[in-house]
């Protein structure tokens, strides 16, 4: 018997482990799943693939496209409502997932056609070109000379835009591949009971044959012998070993056993091979999915740009500024700068047309975006506040807001300044949630922020008499300690070659530029606003003339000298933290920059 159930142990075994085999084998499904995007219209320049398309399957898609010429292959990321909004004044191509109930059983569900303009964001502005390859946009960006082959990761919500220049047809050739992880979760586990039940056909085998060789085989009996006189008791002749042939059931035993042993092995190897994938999957999907993510609330607002597009915008404006310093070139400048920040530019290179060593206002550092504050906001137009470089680099960090008017502008500095020594940032919001942008006449701040320049300057030329002297931090305030001591140098120079034949005298004024800002945690925010001071000196007699005017002044005067006098203007951007009204925190000024803004002659 114990051989019968030997036998149903191996029968049992080969069937567990060929089946767990086939599992690895001929019954795995493909390694991949490939989708073809032919486009609906040829001749249209862009092609979006919607989020859900590159979800289709499981897995991260691999996306391959090709011209089929030398044609640069540009391929973009962002968050579909952006590329929504960049494309809303043209036709182009979309993928997108059909239901699964439109769609046979194992047909793909991709639909591709072409969308029709829509013209909503019209009235944010007009297109100023249609190459993607300039859009700040984008999140992401890839090209190839002819093809591309990506490994895309993307995350939520975003969408994939294709094209070329913007202005030929999009690559025709594109496709997405999917790595199917294929599991068999059966596999391992019955390999794993198919060698056990090998093993344990092995012991019934050799316990039968040790069975066999405890009664040494089968014995015969002699005939009766009648009964005799007793005699000596007759010699018992020995039995033999056994009936069996030459090799006995030891041997056949361990025949059996090399037989058995192979498959052991051969088990034990795939077994061994078995990946996790063949094997079930008893994590707790509760626990797993009850772990605890930092996202923002559905209702909440996008951020408007992410850290890899600050760095890439900031990298770009950077550049922009350098070349258009280098050139004495505004038209270049206004291409990434606006309001005070272009104002102050505009103004040093029309004095470098004259004064070649005259220097440029604050420019931006080569450095990391150590800090970034975007505005929570899926229209136009968005505001970003951004601080580039560190304390410990060898450049001064730079703190700045830029604004994108339209999906087809750039962003522009409104605002430029450097930040103060040992200044320390309030307290922000993550890059991921962003922020809001304060209206201008809020009233939960200290002061709100279309007051914010008048009132300064109210301190700056009152002090400590001012009625906002109490709101601001005067004894830590990098820029009204500047600017007192610039007017101190000033009335000393004048007072050593003109005192008692003119007069000097010193005012303030709010800019005429608008507020920027953004907020910060505890219900503050940054401002950014600017402020215009003065100079003006007069002859006190008839007689009295005002020379050795400075370079820059005489460019603007036209003039060496002057009985009249000049009113001399400088310009100031400047960055305050606003606590929220109710906190006991003063006024603080967080960076600034200063430039001359222009002079004029005193009528007679």
């Amino acid at each position: 018997m114990r051989f019968v159930w030997a036998v149903v142990a191996f029968l049992v075994a080969v069937a567990l482990v060929g089946t767990g085999v086939a599992q690895l084998t001929v019954l795995k499904g493909p390694d991949s799943i490939t989708s073809e995007l032919a486009p609906a219209d040829d001749a249209l320049a862009f092609t979006v693939v919607d989020s859900d398309v590159l979800g289709e399957h499981p897995g991260t898609p691999t996306i391959t496209i090709s011209t089929g010429a030398d044609t640069e292959v540009f391929v973009a990321y962002g968050r579909t409502a952006d590329i929504d909004a960049w494309l809303s004044d043209t036709s182009f191509n979309r993928a997108t997932l059909a239901d699964e109930s439109d769609v046979a059983e194992g047909e793909s569900r991709i639909e591709i056609a072409a969308v029709e303009p829509t013209g909503e964001f019209a009235d944010t502005g007009e297109r100023s070109g249609w190459d993607p390859r300039s859009s700040d946009l984008w999140v992401e960006r890839m090209t190839g000379e002819g093809e591309l082959t990506e490994r895309l990761t993307l995350p939520d919500g975003m969408s994939m835009l294709i094209a070329t220049d913007g202005e030929a047809p999009a690559p025709a050739e594109v496709s997405l591949a999917w790595r199917t992880d294929v599991t068999t979760p059966w596999a391992g586990p019955l390999i794993a009971l198919g060698s056990l039940a090998a093993l344990v056909g092995l012991v019934f085998w050799i316990a039968g044959f040790v069975h066999l060789r405890r009664r040494r085989g089968p014995r015969r009996k002699g005939p009766k012998l009648p009964p005799t006189a007793p005699a000596a008791p007759p010699a018992v002749e020995a039995a033999p070993e056994s009936d069996a042939p030459e090799g006995g059931s030891g041997t056949r035993a361990r025949r059996r056993l090399r037989i058995a042993a192979p498959a052991l092995v051969v088990s034990a190897a795939l077994l061994a091979g078995c990946s996790p994938t063949a094997w079930p999957d008893f994590a707790d999907d509760d626990a797993v999915s009850a772990s605890p993510s930092a996202t923002p609330a559905p209702e909440q607002a996008t951020p408007a740009i992410t850290d890899a597009q600050a760095a890439r915008i900031v990298e770009s404006i950077s550049s922009t500024i350098t070349r258009a310093d280098e050139e004495n070139d505004a038209d270049v400048a206004a291409r990434r700068m606006s309001g005070a920040a272009l104002k102050m530019r505009e103004t040093a290179y029309d004095v470098r047309s004259d004064v070649n060593d005259y220097p440029v206002p604050a420019t931006i550092p080569e450095g990391p975006v150590s800090v970034l504050l975007p505005q929570a906001n899926d229209g136009w137009p968005r505001t970003a506040l951004v601080v580039v470089g560190e304390e410990e680099g060898e450049d001064v960090p730079t703190i700045l807001t830029m604004t994108q008017d339209s999906p087809w502008s750039q962003y522009r500095v409104s605002y430029l300044a450097s930040i103060g020594a040992s200044v320390e940032l309030p307290e922000l919001a993550p890059a991921w949630l962003g922020a809001a942008l304060v209206p201008p006449d809020s009233s939960f701040l200290q002061i709100a922020p279309q007051d914010l320049a008048a009132a300064y300057a109210d301190v700056i030329g009152k002090g400590e008499d001012s009625d906002y002297a109490a709101l601001f931090d005067l004894e830590a305030d990098p820029f009204r300690q500047a600017l007192a001591n610039k007017r101190s140098e000033t009335r000393d120079t004048f007072n050593e070659t003109a005192e008692g034949t003119a007069e000097i005298s010193f005012d303030e004024a709010a800019g005429d530029t608008d507020p920027v800002s953004l907020a910060t945690f505890n219900s503050g925010a940054i401002v950014a606003v600017s402020l215009e001071d003065s100079e003006t000196l007069r002859p006190t007699n008839e007689d009295g003339v005002i020379k050795d005017l400075a370079p820059e002044i005489e460019h603007f005067v036209g003039e060496t000298e002057t009985a009249t006098g000049l009113t001399t203007t400088y310009s100031s951007e400047l960055f305050f933290f606003v606590p929220a009204k109710a906190s006991e925190e003063p006024i603080r000024v967080l960076g600034y920059s200063y430039g001359l803004a222009g002079s004029e002659l005193l009528p007679e």
